[in-house]
């Protein structure tokens, strides 16, 4: 019984199966058993099953799809990380090239290394060696131009130099063509101070004279010794030329620097402007050489256009107020004035020649040229073709 009754839920179960024909199997199951088994209706379904509310909502595709964040915002944002503000797309940064920037870092880098190496190794003078460059400046600071001379002072110790050789190379210092008799002049010291011990032995010299003589030279010698060493300590390296910047390179005045500049130069200019608006005009010959022949006044418009002239020359060659460059500046000016009003000049001193009276002439200058009344007794003489001819010559030569 209990084994019909397992049969029968298992046919049971099948004929709920989905998909299955449960009428055919109905049928099968009649045949066999002669038990009749109710098909399965089409209404009968499965037991609906609730949701597990524990488990999260699932979400839609768009909503998914929202929350995912954009590629490109992704890589700005990295950028931005790496770089700050100096990239703010993917594009930018491949315009940048970057990696052909870092192939040519590294040329860069050797080249500034080499250059510093050859500032390190640039020499201190245009010389083959020290010893020429030190001899240069020994001819240069003491007018002594005979290398044995220098050879001599920068090769020994004077402070414990022999006192003989002292005396010889003190005197060949005052004249150093006697460095070709060294012989001689030691002859003649030796004369000079008789400090020969071998005169001792042949009764010729005492022990006292001795001593006496040798007190003299040493004497001598210690002068000579200072000196010497008054000159040697002209015996130096040359100072390195100081680096003239190239052209184009000068430093240039900061706005502000200039502005000071401007201000401090404007009342400089002004000075010297007064002084010059009112040029006095010498001539040769004159008697009082302090009294001008005529005196050019400048026009009133001419100050605006000349103390523009010399401002600009100022900040063009970049000239602090001092007293050197205020007689660049003076000096400029003044040429600035006198080719500025040439023709305004020479016309001044022609209107001034033709306004001057015979006497007035004659008073002002020295052997004035000869006037008709002037033409001495005998001058009614005959004149030939010849001296006339000479006289025309000399006057176009001394025109």
């Amino acid at each position: 019984m209990g084994q019909e009754d397992g049969r029968d839920d298992e046919i049971a179960a099948l004929m709920q199966a989905e998909g299955v024909d449960s009428a055919k199997i109905a049928d099968q199951v009649a045949k066999i058993s002669g038990k009749v088994v109710e098909p399965k209706k089409e209404d009968d379904k499965p037991p609906e099953q609730k949701p597990d509310e524990t488990k999260p909502p699932e979400k839609k595709p768009e909503d998914i799809k929202k929350e995912v964040p954009d590629p490109e915002m992704i890589k700005a944002g990295v950028l931005r990380e790496m770089w700050g503000d100096q990239f703010k797309t993917i594009e930018d940064f491949k315009k940048a090239n970057i990696p052909a920037q870092l192939q040519e870092l590294e040329p860069l880098r050797q080249k500034i290394k080499d250059l510093e190496t050859q500032i390190g190794k640039k020499p201190k003078h245009s010389f083959v060696n020290d010893d020429l460059a030190k001899f240069n400046e020994f001819v240069r600071e003491t007018g002594i131009s005979n290398y044995e001379v220098f050879r001599k002072l920068n090769s020994v110790d004077i402070a414990n130099m022999d006192d003989m050789d002292a005396l010889i190379w003190n005197r060949i210092s005052e004249d150093p063509d006697l460095v070709a008799d060294i012989p001689r002049v030691r002859k003649n010291f030796e004369r000079k101070f008789d400090v020969d011990k071998a005169k001792i032995e042949a009764g010729d010299l005492t022990q006292e004279e001795y001593d006496d003589n040798l007190f003299n030279m040493r004497t001598e010698a210690r002068n000579a010794k200072k000196k010497l060493q008054e000159i040697k300590e002209k015996i130096k390296m040359p100072e390195p030329p100081k680096e003239e910047p190239e052209a184009g390179k000068e430093t240039k005045w900061t706005p502000e620097v200039e502005a000071k500049q401007k201000t401090d130069w404007n009342v400089v200019n002004v000075e010297m402007y007064n002084h010059f608006s009112k040029m006095p005009i010498y001539l040769k010959g004159v008697k009082d050489p302090k009294e001008p022949i005529a005196n050019f006044e400048l026009p009133e418009e001419a100050k605006s256009k000349i103390l523009g002239h010399a401002l600009d020359y100022i900040v063009s060659n970049q000239l602090e107020v001092n007293k050197s460059n205020m007689e660049s500046v003076a000096k400029a000016m003044y040429s600035d004035i006198r080719d500025s009003y040439f023709d305004d000049i020479v016309h001044t001193v022609f209107e001034r020649g033709r306004t001057i009276t015979e006497k007035e002439y004659l008073e002002k200058y020295h052997n004035p040229s000869k006037t008709p009344a002037d033409t001495p007794p005998g001058g009614s003489e005959e004149v030939t073709d010849e001296v006339k001819l000479k006289a025309a010559y000399d006057a176009e030569m001394t025109r």
